[in-house]
């Protein structure tokens, strides 16, 4: 079930290039004995800095910037206020439910709020909620309008478009009150999120099940900050189309990570390189495969890093790989 909340958040993506952004999502869940029935976190820029649920019952700081920089008096306040959502977001579940007859079974009900800031200076907003892991309804910012496309939410697009208060409401929310809170995140955080950490890269090759198949080679890029980075599969200098991508993902200490495969030949693994480009690199790299051990070479497994220029290859944390269990020899 964890697994299926995290998923429905990875729909909502909170990760904007050349802007900072602030996201608060939450849950509450039916149906699940020992599972909070609510829970809420929010993230700046892609790092989850708090965290809520009903079990707990207080809103806590997941990054120590947080707990140096504000007062008991700020957790206390938004500890209300997610009292407060708490029993508006398991209203909305209950009231779905009773609609569709469906008062049994496990049921999840998502409400994710954005706020984001370019660098020129602009505002841009978003409101959605889900309903077990589909769209419900949404606000349309432009016009302060809700919206659906689930006919199980026609009933409530009418009836929040017609409160001229509600919408008003949360129009000072998201432009002007979250917004506020994501400045003096910012300010709070600033050494942390204006630090850059070099990623790590991890090559493994996946031989096919069949001879008629192909093999893959496979780019995992770990342990980066900022967020923004580019990944490209090249065949001799020429960048391919990748087959599969992960999208770039959240790790537990506040960095990134995203994988790229690409299907490839038997014996032409030399060929094929992965470049990698961000930030915290003076220029762009590329990290190639390789059949044997030749001097300089470390090995993971059954991965090899072939560091082109000067580089060696990167050590990585097991607890960032998640399936992959390799160690350095």
């Amino acid at each position: 079930m964890l697994l299926i909340l995290f998923s429905i958040s990875l729909c909502f993506s909170w990760v904007y290039p050349d802007s900072n952004t602030f996201t608060l999502i939450y849950t509450a869940v039916f149906g699940l004995e020992y599972f909070p029935q609510f829970t809420g976190f929010a993230v700046v820029d892609g790092v989850q800095i708090d965290c809520y649920d009903t079990n707990i019952g207080r809103l806590i700081p997941r990054q120590q910037f947080m707990a140096d920089y504000f007062s008991v008096e700020h957790w206390d306040d938004l500890t209300r206020r997610l009292h407060t959502r708490s029993d508006m977001a398991k209203e909305n579940l209950n009231m779905i439910m009773k609609s569709t007859n469906q008062t049994s079974g496990i049921h999840t009900f998502q409400w994710i709020r954005t706020v984001e800031i370019t660098d020129e200076g602009s505002i841009k907003i978003s409101m959605r909620f889900g309903y077990d892991g589909k769209d419900y309804i949404s606000l349309e910012p432009d016009r302060m309008r809700w919206v659906t496309t689930n006919h199980l939410a026609v009933k409530t697009k009418e009836k929040w478009n017609s409160d001229e208060s509600w919408n008003k409401y949360w129009k000072w929310n998201l432009e002007v009150d979250l917004v506020d809170y994501l400045k003096r995140y910012l300010r709070a955080g600033k050494e942390y999120f204006e630090r850059k950490v070099q990623p790590e890269v991890f090559i493994s090759r996946s031989d096919p099940n069949s001879q008629y198949k192909p093999l893959t080679l496979s780019c995992l890029v770990t342990g980066f900050y900022p967020v923004d980075i580019e990944v490209n599969w090249l065949r001799n200098g020429e960048v391919m189309s990748e087959s599969q991508s992960s999208g770039v993902r959240p790790n537990h200490d506040g960095t990134h990570q995203i994988q790229k495969e690409i299907e490839i030949n038997a014996g032409e693994e030399d060929q094929y390189s992965c470049r990698i480009d961000h930030s915290s690199l003076a220029e762009a790299k590329l990290y190639q495969w390789a059949d044997s051990y030749p001097p300089g070479y470390r090995s993971h497994g059954q991965s090899l890093c072939h560091p082109q220029t000067s580089l060696s290859c990167p050590k990585l944390l097991d607890q960032r790989l998640g399936a992959h269990t390799a160690r350095n020899p």
